[in-house]
This record gives structure tokens, C-alpha cells and sequence, in this order.
């Protein structure tokens, strides 16, 4: 052999080796590229999941400074009711002083007289203040 026919054999097994390291390389950057959409399509997902749960949470903190504004109106209510001089509010202080010392709305019936509803709301809203 001469040595241009080995300058030229040379020359073709360099190309074969070039052309199988780019086909290496494309299917490499093939499989990167389908594994960074499937990143993207899992980022998507849960930006979406956080967006929901944080506006479950919101909605959940209104709810309940919701029910706390409606139990404080509760309480002012019961304790204007407590203070009256009909005669009711005495039933009523009587009512919370029982519930503070953790007697059940039953008993608070029994012997303030009040409805069950009402002794129910008492025993909610004043023994929970111990």
C-alpha cells in the first residue's frame, strides 16, 4: 500500500467514525429533548395544583374569619341578652356562669329554663373561654 491509499482509508474511517458520533449525538439530543418536555408538561401540572390548593387556602381563611365574625356578633348578642332587667338576663347569666364551669347544655336547660338551641349556643360560646 501507498501511502496515499492509506491517507485515503484513514480519511474514510475518520468519516464513518464522525458520521456514527453525530448519529450518537442526535438520537443524545432526541432523548434530552423529550425529557425536558416532559419536565415542562410536570412544571405545568404542578404550578396548576399549587394555584388550586392556594386558592383553596384563601378561600378557607375567608370562610372562617366569616364564622369568627359571626361568633362575635354572637357573643356581643348573648351578653346584651344576659344584661336585659326583663327578667331573661338572669336566666342567661346564669346560663354562662354554668357553661364557664363546664355544666352541659342539658343541665343549663334544665335549670335556666332555656331552649336547647339556646343552651347550645351558651355552652359554644362561653365554655370555650376557660
Amino acid at each position: 500500500m501507498n501511502t496515499p491509499e492509506l491517507v485515503s482509508i484513514v480519511a474514510a474511517l475518520l468519516a464513518v467514525a464522525a458520521l456514527a458520533l453525530a448519529a450518537f449525538a442526535l438520537q443524545r439530543a432526541r432523548a434530552l429533548t423529550q425529557r425536558v418536555v416532559e419536565l415542562e408538561a410536570s412544571a405545568r401540572r404542578s404550578a396548576e395544583f399549587m394555584e388550586g390548593f392556594s386558592e383553596g387556602a384563601v378561600g378557607q381563611g375567608e370562610l372562617i374569619a366569616r364564622v369568627e365574625q359571626d361568633l362575635a356578633r354572637l357573643r356581643s348578642r348573648l351578653d346584651q341578652l344576659a344584661s336585659t332587667s326583663d327578667g331573661s338576663g338572669a336566666a342567661f347569666n346564669q346560663a354562662i356562669r354554668m357553661a364557664r364551669k363546664g355544666c352541659s347544655a342539658d343541665e343549663i336547660m334544665e335549670t335556666c329554663g332555656l331552649s336547647k338551641i339556646e343552651a347550645d349556643l351558651v355552652v359554644l360560646l362561653h365554655r370555650s373561654e376557660q
